[in-house]
């Protein structure tokens, strides 16, 4: 029942879409994956991911190794995840947004396959350089 109870929803959001006139290039109701992977030779990356509903916990991944995150974008295309990082002594924690919504298309690269990879020069999302560590 509540699995016919979502792809009615599914269907409806669709429909709604067409109808509005307002399809993008987002297709609803298909998870959205972030992958987090730990590129900092020697260091184990902690992990502290959010959304305004969501609070993941803090998780401990070593190098070489991914924190995989499955979610799906809520019915007005806004949710944002975002998560802090921190590493041994030098890699002070920093805190970016890792996904947002369609609602907020062009200000993130990645939509549906978010792929992070956190070195020592930083934070790169499909591998495009974002920022650097907090000084």
């Amino acid at each position: 029942m509540i699995m016919m109870l979502r792809t009615a929803a599914c269907v409806f959001v669709v429909i709604l879409q067409l109808t509005t006139m307002t399809v993008n290039h987002h297709v609803t109701c298909i998870p959205t994956v972030v992958t987090l992977t730990n590129a900092l030779p020697g260091e184990s990356l902690h992990v502290n991911c959010h959304s305004e509903d969501d609070d993941l916990g803090w998780r401990i991944v070593s190098y070489n190794s991914s924190y995989i995150i499955t979610f799906e974008d809520n019915f007005w295309g806004t949710t944002v995840f975002a998560c802090e990082f921190n590493a041994g002594t030098q890699y002070h924690t920093t805190s970016i947004i890792v996904f947002q919504g369609y609602a907020y298309w062009g200000t993130m690269p990645c939509y549906a396959k978010c792929t992070w990879s956190v070195s020592p020069l930083g934070f790169f999302d499909n591998g495009v350089f974002k920022t650097s560590w907090a000084p």
